[in-house]
């Protein structure tokens, strides 16, 4: 008889996905770290939001799960809220540094696929889609917060990086009882 158990399935997949997502923001800020400018950080980080609204009003409009809808909601006024704080940022950064309106190519791409999603499958990709888009966005903001060029902008990567490892910590909640 073996007194030593192995932890439940779910604890691994916590532990997991925790260390995922821990490993994750670091190798993206390793990459990002000192090459990113002022205006190339506004526009990845206005993108990255501009992803999450529209991704999670989809969530609004077709999920029936209530810890999805709840999220996606949480993330359509925060990412507002950032949007409108990132505008101030990059004005106080450098008047001229314009915000994108609309997602790039490759987020488009994200949403149509979502788009087509039902059920579970949807609920499923939503919350794997919003997983690593956090995952970038912690590693975009820190790395910018450290090694960023412009203090306004940097002070606003530095004061929104909690916010959004709030809504990592919460995405990975969601998707262990996916």
């Amino acid at each position: 008889m073996s007194l030593s158990r192995s932890p439940p399935r779910p604890l691994l997949a916590v532990i997991l996905i925790t260390a995922l997502a821990l490993i994750f923001p670091l190798r993206a800020s390793a990459q990002l770290s000192g090459t990113l400018s002022g205006p190339r950080f506004v526009e990845t980080a206005a993108i990255s939001g501009l992803f999450e609204i529209e991704a999670s009003k989809l969530a609004l409009d077709r999920s029936t799960d209530p810890q999805i809808r709840a999220f996606a909601q949480m993330m359509v006024v925060d990412h507002a809220k950032i949007a409108i704080a990132l505008k101030r940022a990059a004005s106080d950064a450098n008047g001229d540094i314009t915000l994108p309106t609309a997602v790039d190519a490759e987020h488009e791409a994200l949403l149509k696929k979502l788009g087509t999603a039902t059920g579970r499958d949807f609920d499923a990709l939503y919350v794997q889609m919003q997983t690593t888009a956090h995952q970038q966005a912690v590693g975009l903001f820190g790395a910018f917060a450290k090694d960023g060029d412009q203090t306004a902008l940097k002070a606003f990567a530095a004061d929104t990086l909690p916010v959004l490892q709030g809504h990592l910590e919460q995405v990975l909640r969601i998707q262990v009882k996916t």
